[in-house]
């Protein structure tokens, strides 16, 4: 046994030097060791993030869903540039921001109120915060994305004209997070300033996969066509099939589509049939019609509810 110790000590100055040769030091090891641990358990919860999807109790995934956040985020800071973390942070804040944020303000009797106004910043806060994880999954993919998205439009152009199929998630989670905080923050010049921006990466996203994530792309167009009036940009007409085929592509089992047709097109065109048709369908629609999606779902209810409460005050 001695002698066993012996050796493995006159070996020990041997294994240190060779790997001080090889550029790594005992701190250095350790750290690699760690990213690697964390790499491999982002890869689990990315895994297991449908768990959440699946969920149809509202006030768990309420919980759960700013749990998440800090989670996902403790672990980036051992893993920066970890692509499936980055684009679980970005998804997980675009959530927070719709499910338990603006389902909190939608319940609030005064809209101006000092907590309803405080509800909505910070919903614009962890909307922005998703925004900028996807601007950083964007950046694993094609250098120095982000970059080109602070600058003007035709920069950004190149660097969209070099995003991949497989990378249109990034596209969306940059996207459809920064759409949401100009949507709660029109009084803001700075941000309505960026959405010929996000019209572009939506288009880009448009072009590669209009499938992707339940017909995101399309949806999005479709609100932000017919959100606003002809001399704001607006166009009825094309907004219409893109929800059209939103619809279609996703069975009518995606019900968050529903409501933001209801609540753009169907408002800015004063079209009460549509907007009630659309969203009675939510209402009576059951959950285990798309068993994948049943928390969006679940908050499409919610949201369809209170939207047809106010039809007297919409229409």
């Amino acid at each position: 046994m001695l002698a066993f110790h012996a050796r493995l000590r006159s070996r020990l100055p041997l294994a240190l030097l060779v790997l001080s040769l090889s550029g790594l030091s005992l701190s250095g090891l350790g750290c690699n060791l760690k990213r690697m641990a964390v790499n491999q358990t982002a890869k689990v919860l990315k895994a297991g993030a449908p768990a959440l999807e699946r969920e149809w109790d509202y006030d768990l995934a309420a919980v759960a869903i700013p749990a998440n956040v800090k989670v996902i985020e403790s672990f980036l800071l051992s893993a920066d540039n970890n692509r499936d973390l980055l684009e679980l942070a970005a998804k997980v804040y675009t959530s927070f921001g719709l499910i338990v944020l603006e389902d909190r303000l939608e319940r609030m009797k005064d809209e101006e109120s000092e907590r309803a106004l405080k509800t909505r910043a910070r919903a614009r806060e962890m909307y922005l915060r998703g925004h900028r994880y996807g601007l950083r999954l964007m950046d694993t993919y094609v250098d120095h994305f982000s970059d080109a998205f602070k600058k003007g439009r035709e920069a950004l152009k190149k660097k969209l004209a070099e995003v991949t199929k497989e990378q249109v998630h990034g596209l969306i989670w940059t996207a459809m997070p920064l759409a949401s905080a100009i949507n709660l923050g029109r009084d803001d010049v700075g941000l309505i300033a960026l959405l010929p921006k996000v019209r572009a990466v939506i288009d880009r996203a448009l072009e590669l996969d209009g499938s992707y994530y339940n017909a995101a792309p399309h949806m999005m167009i479709g609100a932000m066509l017919g959100g606003v009036g002809k001399m704001f940009g607006g166009d009825a007409k094309k907004a219409r099939e893109h929800f059209e085929k939103a619809l279609s592509m996703t069975q009518r089992k995606f019900m968050l589509i529903h409501v933001m047709y209801a609540k753009t097109l169907a408002v800015q065109t004063q079209d009460r049939k549509l907007f009630e048709t659309l969203l009675r369908e939510v209402i009576k629609t059951p959950l285990s019609i798309y068993p994948e999606q049943k928390l969006a779902n679940v908050t499409a209810k919610r949201k369809a509810k209170r939207l047809l409460a106010r039809v007297e005050e919409l229409f």
